[in-house]
């Protein structure tokens, strides 16, 4: 964090940082940073909302592909994240997001092989992880999933199904191997 940035923590405000990036209809709450590096870009009808006590670090990119990125308050996205909204995405509260996470709530079609995927199309269910979520370093969430309130999700793990409120899941798959109850 920047000497500028500390200042502004010191003194209750938020920060972005010279070198980020914040374009469009983003609606940013109090006390936020915005690291160098980090790009928040919605054109159009997109939207990006980001709640008071955020934080997004260097190298992050959050680009809702003509949905919505919905983020809650004291979520902490760490460093190299990749963060799509295309199918719409809602982060809760208290949320973790280690580094390199991606998330997408998106997925090409592939079901026809008379033509290139690239010209099927997409699909955009949407992605929605609830309030005191802690996902691990590289992370992947596919679209169509919900992960619970208070679940983990261990480094490396790609989610393709949904995770019950209160879970550990690891693994590619990921599947719960404890609960937190």
């Amino acid at each position: 964090m920047s000497f500028r940035a500390r200042i502004a923590s010191m003194l209750g405000l938020g920060c972005i940082e010279f070198g980020a990036k914040v374009k469009g209809n983003v609606k940013i709450g109090k006390k936020v940073y915005i690291d160098s590096g980090a790009e928040v870009v919605a054109s159009g009808n997109e939207e990006i909302t980001i709640g008071d006590n955020s934080f997004i670090l260097r190298g992050s990119l959050l680009y809702p592909y003509g949905g919505r990125i919905s983020i809650g308050q004291n979520v902490n996205i760490n460093p190299y994240c990749l963060i799509y909204g295309a199918g719409g995405l809602t982060i809760g509260d208290n949320v973790m997001i280690a580094t390199s996470c991606v998330i997408i709530p998106s997925s090409h079609n592939h079901d026809r092989t008379d033509i290139p995927m690239t010209f099927q199309g997409i699909t955009c269910k949407g992605i929605k992880i609830g309030n005191d979520v802690w996902l691990g370093a590289r992370v992947v969430v596919t679209d169509g999933v919900e992960i619970g309130e208070g679940s983990i999700i261990g480094a490396g793990a790609i989610v393709s199904r949904n995770i019950p409120p209160y879970s550990i899941a690891v693994g590619v798959p990921a599947r719960v191997v404890k609960s937190r109850l």
